[in-house]
C-alpha cells in the first residue's frame, strides 16, 4: 500500500535476502493487490492512518518522487497540482461547491496516491483477516511494536532502531500548512472506507495481543 513505510520494510527485506537467512521476503509494487498472491504465500502488510496518508503522498507526487524516486507526473497529476498548492488547500476544497469544488473532486482522483483508497488492495477479498489472516499488520504510527511481532512471527530479530526520513523516503514539511480541522473533517468523510478499514485492522491487531 503507497506511502505506508514500504520503503523502510523494503530496506529490512533486502537486508534479510541480502544474509541468506533461507528466507525471503518479498516485495511487491503498488499494482499487486491482495487477489493476485497465490494462496499458499504468507503475507504482511502495512497500513497508515488516512489523513496522514493524503497529505504524505500528495507531496510525495508533487515532488516526483524525489530524491530517491523519479517518476514524473501524468497530465492529469500536473492539473491538480496547477489547481492546488498545498494539501490542505485540496482537502479543505473536497467541500466547496461550485467549480473549486469540482477541481478538489477531480484532483484527488488523478494524483496516484491520493486516488486509491487502503482497502482497494483487498478487492473481493472482504473477508481476508477471518479467511486468509496475514502474519500481522504494521501502523506506520505504531511501526516499531507493529513490525516487531511480524518479525518474531518471521522467526527474525526486528531492527535495533527505526531509520531517518531520508532512507524511509520520507517528507520534508518545513514550511508545509498542516491539515485544518476543515480539511480532516472533509478527509474523514472522503476516506470514510478507509478509517473503517483501519478501525478494523486496529480491532484484529488488538485481538492477537
Amino acid at each position: 500500500i503507497g506511502k505506508a513505510a514500504g520503503s523502510e520494510i523494503a530496506a529490512f527485506a533486502a537486508a534479510v535476502n541480502g544474509a541468506r537467512s533461507g528466507m525471503r521476503i518479498v516485495i511487491h509494487d503498488h499494482g499487486v493487490a491482495l487477489e493476485d498472491l497465490p494462496l499458499a504465500r504468507e503475507y504482511f502488510f502495512s497500513i497508515r492512518d488516512p489523513a496522514s496518508r493524503f497529505r504524505s503522498g500528495f507531496y510525495s507526487r508533487k515532488r516526483m518522487g524525489r530524491p530517491h524516486y523519479e517518476y514524473p507526473w501524468s497530465p492529469h497529476e500536473a492539473r491538480a497540482f496547477a489547481d492546488f498548492e498545498h494539501a490542505n488547500d485540496l482537502a479543505e476544497a473536497l467541500s466547496d461547491e461550485g467549480e473549486t469544488g469540482r477541481k478538489a473532486l477531480f484532483a484527488i482522483r488523478s494524483i496516484s496516491h491520493t486516488a486509491m483508497n487502503q482497502v482497494d488492495w483487498f478487492v473481493n477479498q472482504g473477508h481476508f483477516l477471518a479467511l486468509r489472516p496475514p502474519l500481522g499488520i504494521v501502523r506506520q504510527e505504531h511501526f516499531a511494536r507493529d513490525f516487531a511481532g511480524v518479525c518474531a512471527a518471521l522467526g527474525l530479530p526486528a531492527p535495533a532502531a527505526r531509520g531517518d526520513g531520508a532512507r524511509t523516503h520520507g517528507n520534508d514539511y518545513a514550511g508545509i500548512p498542516e491539515l485544518s480541522e476543515k480539511a480532516r473533517t472533509n478527509l474523514r468523510a472522503w476516506y470514510r472506507q478507509d478509517y473503517a478499514f483501519y478501525a478494523a485492522c486496529e480491532q484484529w491487531i488488538e485481538a492477537r495481543g
